[in-house]
């Protein structure tokens, strides 16, 4: 303590014989005493950055007054906060409300995706871009679309302040220059963006355009820039270190991010040599967590704060040791972030294909009008799950009397994605689909999506549609596919059916905050389907193609919070269409005009935080006594959500379309628990009965009740599911065995 003491005043001793020496022509006046300027640095750590809350809060007990911030990449955003005015205790509470493993993989809530895309894109293993006609690698494995908007929110109090020696406590923060690695200082602009660039780390994060640079991580070049801070005034420096130091052993570096932070603080040794120095106090965390592992906050906020209470007597006494030549007040740290903006105009950079009529249908109605953040946030996380853009960022211009511009900075995406996964499962056994996702090819505006599967039983599908943003659009849709399931007398097999068809469609459609979909429109059909025994010589005709006109009404919805494994929301479909045949001279017309409905209904309930309760309902039926063509009869059995044929539907302890009738009414239960990280169990049932006459639907004689039990995995390439079920329809106990993703 005495040793301390003793070294912290011998230090301002000497400031202090710096600033008081008197000019020999005039000894009579003495110099004022000043009070030495103190500067703050803060190194980048990634998420062990989190530590350095715990020593901003020693600062406010101990009522130390800064004077300058500086910092790199984390640490330009610890700093930047405190800089504008942020209590430490507010950092953390921000820091502690944030989803970081969806905020760094750029994951927005699936509600805000686009319906299309969660219908085509959902579920891929790889996906690669076109660019320049060639299958090409992504510039980095994130925009930072989410971080983006976190920053945004986070600085919000300093929006018109582009000076950033204006704010509460000068800042500045340090970008490194892609194109000739030069340490950039970044003391102007929009403040956001400069952080962003601080902490753009190579191959993680896109860089970033700013200020006239295209910025990479500052820690590249100048991780812990205490010689810049030097510069600005400070003469006495305080630096916050949770750098780890370069790994040698390859067993250090067991993850992509270790080896991407190895590189790019590779060059910054001779920066760090410098600055510790001229450091007056370096305060170095050996913080227990990765770069990473922001979510280990808890982890790493408690043991910044162990550590800065270590040097809480040397804060102490540089503190008293200031004040006793000028006291200066802590300054007030009751900063938080706006609720709302005052919007003049909307401008857009980067739109060179999306008109101004389509981004107008989104941003519009933010024109001269107060708005609040949390309707600016949902609308760009919207437009960005259009996927359109690979990112939607936005800047506030301030224009004068408390207004801003509001400026939407974009970045089409490439013209085309090409991705592809696998499946198996007893029923449609193995397939490798391969998708063609492609955008502003086939017009402005407008979205090509190709999907084609590989296997016993093809399928191709294409959907073309042309957006309109909020407002309706209009869409065209082939699909083709080909396969075989069996036919049953009860729990006997006595034939194989092939079904073959050949669907094209179009449509006016429209979508509602990409959770609900609604199509009108007319389809043709070119349909057939063989028996493998020829059983009944009624149907020999339909062995042949024949071609049939629907018109159809379609409205979906999904709100689930996941694709797989939901615990939120809720996936529904209603779909109303009247079918006729077209072809002319068959021996027998056996089907008819035929009206047709359906109904399916899942909902997921969180009732405990592992268990998820899963209710379910499907009904069907055919008006009046006409008989529809097969593909439009109602079919059940096996596991498949998915199927070819959009009303047949998954029933327990039932064999694969083992059920075929006109009329359908069935209720399933789900009880989902999760186990363990990836692992799940679930106990399934379900009730109900598939019959050819409404009557007979109603029956108890006619009531299917299947049960079991599934074990799942939620691997990389989709879920490993292994159930074993039974039902009353069928002896014997049954085995649905599911490999990856559901197409």
């Amino acid at each position: 303590m005495n040793k301390t003491l003793h070294i912290v005043t011998l230090i301002i001793a000497v400031l202090l014989f710096q600033s008081t020496i008197v000019n020999a022509e005039n000894p009579v006046e003495p110099v004022k005493k000043q009070r030495p300027k103190i500067g703050l640095v803060f190194s980048g750590g990634g998420a062990k950055g989190f530590a350095y809350i715990g020593m901003l809060r020693v600062f406010q007990e101990v009522g130390l007054h800064i004077d300058y911030i500086g910092g790199t990449s984390i640490g330009s955003i610890m700093g930047g906060l405190y800089a504008i005015g942020y209590s430490p205790d507010e950092i953390e509470k921000m820091i502690r409300a944030q989803d970081w493993n969806a905020l760094l993989l750029d994951e927005i809530p699936r509600k805000y995706i686009a319906y299309e895309e969660k219908e085509f894109l959902e579920g891929s293993i790889i996906s690669l871009p076109f660019k320049k006609r060639k299958i090409g690698l992504k510039q980095s494995l994130y925009k930072g679309q989410q971080v983006n908007l976190l920053l945004n929110r986070f600085f919000s109090p300093a929006w018109n302040i582009t000076d950033f020696s204006k704010l509460q406590t000068p800042f500045f923060c340090i970008g490194t220059n892609l194109f000739n690695g030069n340490a950039e200082v970044l003391k102007t602009g929009y403040l956001p963006m400069a952080v962003r660039s601080s902490m753009s780390i190579p191959g993680y994060f896109s860089p970033t355009f700013y200020n006239g640079y295209y910025l990479v991580d500052g820690g590249i070049v100048d991780n812990y820039p205490a010689a810049q801070i030097r510069k600005e005034g400070a003469q006495y420096i305080i630096g916050g270190d949770v750098q780890s130091g370069l790994a040698d052993s390859i067993t250090q570096l067991n993850t992509m991010t270790e080896i991407i932070g190895q590189i790019v603080f590779f060059h910054g040794i001779k920066a760090n040599e410098e600055a510790e120095k001229i450091i007056d106090l370096n305060i170095h965390y050996k913080v227990p967590a990765g770069m990473m592992d922001f979510a280990k906050y808890d982890t790493i906020i408690a043991y910044g704060e162990k550590v800065a209470r270590d040097h809480y007597a040397e804060l102490k006494a540089l503190a008293d040791s200031l004040n006793e030549i000028e006291f200066k007040p802590l300054k007030k740290y009751n900063t938080l972030p706006l609720d709302s903006l005052n919007i003049a105009d909307v401008i857009y950079n980067g739109n060179n294909k999306m008109s101004l009529i389509y981004l107008n249908n989104y941003f519009g109605q933010f024109k001269n009008s107060k708005i609040s953040i949390d309707d600016l946030e949902h609308v760009i996380t919207r437009v960005y799950g259009t996927k359109f853009f690979e990112y939607v960022f936005y800047e506030l211009k301030p224009i004068g009397n408390g207004k801003a511009n509001l400026i939407i900075n974009l970045e089409e995406s490439p013209p085309g994605y090409l991705s592809a996964s696998i499946h198996y499962d007893i029923d449609y056994q193995g397939s490798i689909r391969i998708d063609g996702i492609f955008r502003n090819i086939l017009g402005h505006r407008s979205k090509l999506f190709t999907d084609l599967i590989l296997g016993p039983n093809p399928r191709f599908r294409a959907l073309y549609l042309l957006s309109n943003g909020a407002k309706p659009g209009f869409g065209v849709e082939f699909d083709m596919y080909a396969f075989k399931f069996n036919d049953y007398k009860k729990d006997l097999k006595i034939n194989t059916l092939n079904f073959s068809n050949y669907k094209a469609s179009a449509f006016m459609a429209s979508t509602l905050n990409n959770l609900y979909s609604l199509r009108v429109g007319f389809e043709y059909e070119y349909f057939k389907f063989k028996q493998e025994i020829l059983i009944d010589s009624t149907l020999t005709p339909f062995q042949n193609f024949n071609s049939y006109g629907n018109i159809f009404v379609k409205f979906r919805a999904d709100t689930r919070n996941k694709t797989y494994f939901a615990t939120t929301g809720f996936r529904s479909e209603f779909k109303v269409l009247y079918t006729m045949p077209l072809s002319k001279g068959w021996s027998e017309e056996l089907f008819t005009n035929s009206f047709i409905f359906y109904l399916k209904y899942d909902h997921y309930i969180n009732i405990k935080p592992k268990f998820t309760l899963q209710p379910g309902l499907f009904v069907g039926g055919t008006l009046k006594q006409d008989i529809p063509p097969a593909q439009h009869w109602f079919g059940v059995g096996g596991l498949n959500e998915i199927n070819y044929v959009s009303n047949f539907v998954p029933f327990t302890g039932v064999y694969f379309i083992q059920k075929l009738g006109f009329y359908s009414a069935i209720a399933r239960l789900k009880l989902q628990y999760n186990v363990y990280e990836k692992l799940y169990l679930t106990l399934r049932s379900d009730v109900g009965a598939t019959e050819s006459f409404v009557e007979d639907v109603f029956d108890p004689a006619n009531t299917m009740v299947g049960y079991g039990l599934t074990a799942s995995y939620n691997s990389f390439i989709g879920p490993v599911e292994f159930s074993v079920m039974g039902s009353n329809l069928n002896p014997s106990v049954a085995f649905f065995v599911s490999i990856g993703f559901n197409f």
